[in-house]
């Protein structure tokens, strides 16, 4: 049943607003103000002021109309982004300090949900929900009359101008227009009931990362480029929708005129870096006639990524490309490789004693061996390398003699090797050439013990001629196919013989902790160094003398080596057996009479070869590995003490058999650095206090020992430093 209402209007005569009622009262009014205003501009100030005053409340009057049928805001600027169709947020900020923090803020990650309760927790909540819905949806329905600000312009209009069609309708039409409201009604509480405060079918368009950032960063942004205030922002700033997405940008036009100098830049990056959230990088743009500047979001770094603790060996089937473990490039982990045809063939592998550096040279024995090479191994240490011994193809050589005695055979080798690759060579002895590989283990201690047995054991005169075979051999190996391995403490040039000579080591490895000195004597002293982990066993870095991408000096990476250890011996055993002279220990056929008496020459190598002044009476063979898988040692790897050396009657300088070599390797005298025998008090004085003593040894007349040097450290007997101390005492006496 409709009830009538009576409108407050029924019954009036209209008639009234015709002339000359009403309608001639505003006629009247009209031209009252218009002779009013024609007054003013004749000079009348009273008048003037009237007629600003009157068009200011006009004016003022129709604009009103025109934002409220419009949508917008009556007065003041804009309280929200809404546009005509769109919604938007508010740009006037908090009404009051405790409303700070309830504004929306940009996303910056994804909420994190909390783990459902076990039990009947989802069950409760979910009655829960339903009880608490009504008010809920109330509550919904509030917070959205009170942001009626960020309503769309159309929305606000249609709500505005609503009253009007309604009271017609109701007036006119009561019948038709009351079930249109209830139906309206409806339709909003079916909507708020849908909606986040209650079934939650629908929510709210977040506001874009442009809406919630680009007015603060717009108002930074216009003053530091002197933009007027009534320059639309679309115009010159965007910023993307959502700044977390991948290529998100921020894009500013620049005013032609605008200098932009170093503080105006840096002003303007101020501006991004403390209202956007996250870092941004900056692509100014100052060429041409479109001049603009273009932040992206800084990439995340790249996790390093992590070597593994135990990397397996494997065969590259290239005899000029030995695969040693894996290292980090950037952000990846690669295979190293050591191409050993390039031109530095040879590498070496640095660290203290017990670093794991002789575990990484079984590397390249097992990869010569299946490659055919023949390799000879200088193991001072005795048993370092042991898992190579007893296999064709490689003879150990364990004391200074031997050792001695095989580098020379290298060399002439070598130098034999080059003179049948020759075009007048023949072709018979060029058919017998085989690559060889020398792998020398503990470096220093070789060097520091051959120059012993020089000076002490075999009273030697002058400088031997041990480090020149290896400068020979360092610049010409490549290419008769006579390749060096090196284990050592240390880098140094003079273990080399000279700068030339270790720059032909091409890859360097240095395994475990590395002091600044020995870092900077393997890779250089600009050269920064780099941390790993020196828990895990052999880890360390390497250099294949690459440059870095973006430095001036080596391309050092952190570094794995390959763990071969456990399956030497059975990779050895598998390769094919050496020619019945290696195994023997005789020298290699292609060395004619003619090469040798030339090199003896050049290198006096004769008289340490097998059977020479100073070489072994009985040269390192190798004997076959035992059934059992073990491995039975060389007759120049026996260690026995007590054997006697002999001189034979034509002044040749021999050890009686193999026992007797390690019986003279044992009688050789102890020495130390000067370091060490103050340390140990063989000199009664600090280290620093003999050393102004030496050097004033000279000016008193007493003769320091010359001593013996591994080419980096001088080295004495305690019989020299105690013969010196007691000439030094008896010189301060008088």
């Amino acid at each position: 049943m409709l009830i009538e209402l009576a409108a407050p209007w029924d019954g009036l005569d209209l008639s009234g607003y015709a002339l000359p009622g009403g309608g001639g009262l505003l006629v009247a009014l009209a031209l009252m103000a218009y002779a009013m205003n024609s007054k003013g501009r004749g000079g009348g100030g009273a008048n003037k002021e009237l007629n600003e005053a009157i068009e200011r409340v006009v004016g003022g009057f129709f604009r009103g109309i025109g934002r409220y049928v419009a949508g917008r805001d009556l007065t003041g600027e804009p309280r929200s982004t809404a546009t005509w169709w769109r919604s938007g947020i508010r740009t006037d900020g908090p009404d009051s300090v405790e409303d700070v923090g309830t504004v929306p803020v940009p996303r910056t990650a994804e909420p994190v949900v909390p783990p459902a309760k076990p039990g009947n927790a989802p069950r409760t909540a979910t009655v829960g929900r339903v009880l608490l819905m009504p008010l809920r949806v109330l509550a919904s329905m509030g917070r959205a009359l009170a942001a009626w600000s960020c309503w769309p312009q159309a929305a606000r209009s249609l709500v505005r101008l609503a009253p009007l069609p309604v009271a017609w309708g109701l007036w006119r039409h009561q019948e038709t227009t009351v079930p249109v409201l209830i139906v309206a009604a409806a339709v909003v509480l079916a909507v708020a009931l849908a909606g986040p405060g209650g079934l939650g079918w629908w929510v709210p368009r977040k506001p874009t990362d442009d809406e919630l950032l680009g007015p603060a960063v717009w108002a930074g942004a216009r003053q530091i480029l002197r933009l007027d205030e009534k320059e639309p922002r679309s115009k010159w700033l965007r910023l993307d929708a959502d700044l977390t997405e991948e290529g998100a940008r921020i894009v500013l036009r620049l005013p032609l005129e605008w200098m932009g100098g170093k503080e105006a830049v840096n002003a303007l990056q101020h501006v991004i870096d403390t209202r956007v959230p996250g870092e941004w990088v900056a692509r100014w743009e100052r060429a041409g006639a479109s001049q603009s500047v273009q932040w992206t979001r800084k990439p995340k770094p790249v996790e390093k990524p992590v070597l593994p603790d135990y990397v397996e060996w494997k065969s590259t089937g290239s005899r000029y490309e030995v695969f040693v473990g894996q290292a980090v490039e950037g952000d990846r982990i690669v295979d190293v490789v050591v191409h050993t045809q390039s031109a530095t063939p040879h590498w070496g592998v640095g660290g203290d004693t017990g670093s794991g550096k002789s575990t990484v040279l079984y590397i390249p024995i097992v990869h010569g061996r299946q490659h055919g090479e023949l390799v000879d191994i200088l193991d001072t240490k005795q048993n370092s390398l042991i898992e190579a011994e007893g296999h064709s193809g490689v003879r150990v050589h364990k004391t200074v003699r031997s050792c001695i005695s095989a580098f020379a055979e290298f060399m002439v080798s070598m130098m034999a090797a080059e003179a049948a690759l020759g075009k007048d060579a023949a072709p018979g002895v060029r058919a017998q050439l085989i690559p060889r590989l020398l792998v020398i283990d503990e470096l220093p201690t070789l060097i520091k013990m051959a120059y012993v047995w020089w000076k002490y054991g075999l009273k030697g005169k002058g400088v031997p001629p041990f480090l020149d075979w290896f400068s020979i051999i360092l610049l010409q190996g490549r290419s008769s196919d006579h390749r060096i391995v090196v284990g050592t403490q240390q880098f140094a040039n003079s273990f080399f013989g000279g700068t030339m000579e270790r720059a032909q080591i091409g890859t360097k490895i240095v395994v475990g902790l590395q002091d600044r000195i020995s870092w900077g004597v393997a890779f250089g002293q600009s050269t920064p160094v780099i941390q790993y982990d020196t828990t895990v066993k052999g880890r360390g870095a390497f250099a294949d003398k690459r440059q870095a991408p973006d430095a001036d000096h080596l391309f050092v990476r952190e570094f794995q080596p390959a763990y071969i250890t456990p399956r030497v011996a059975q990779l050895l055993a598998a390769c094919p057996p050496a020619p019945a002279w290696f195994d023997a220990g005789g020298i290699a056929p292609w060395i004619t009479d003619a090469i040798l008496k030339e090199a003896d020459l050049v290198a006096a190598v004769g008289a340490f070869l097998p059977g020479g002044l100073y070489g072994p009476e009985t040269p390192a063979s190798v004997t076959p590995a035992a059934a059992t898988g073990g491995t039975a040692p060389s007759p120049s790897s026996v260690r026995v003490t007590g054997a006697p050396v002999t001189s034979s009657g034509t002044g040749r300088v021999t050890a009686a058999g193999p026992g007797a070599e390690a019986a003279e390797d044992a009688a050789l005298p102890v020495t130390y650095s000067l370091a060490e025998a103050c340390a140990a008090g063989i000199v009664p004085w600090k280290h620093s206090t003999a050393r102004q003593y030496k050097k004033r040894s000279e000016e008193r007349g007493v003769a320091f020992p010359e001593g013996v040097t591994d080419g980096r450290t001088t080295y004495y007997t305690e019989d020299e430093l105690k013969d010196w101390v007691i000439g030094w005492k008896e010189a301060m006496k008088s």
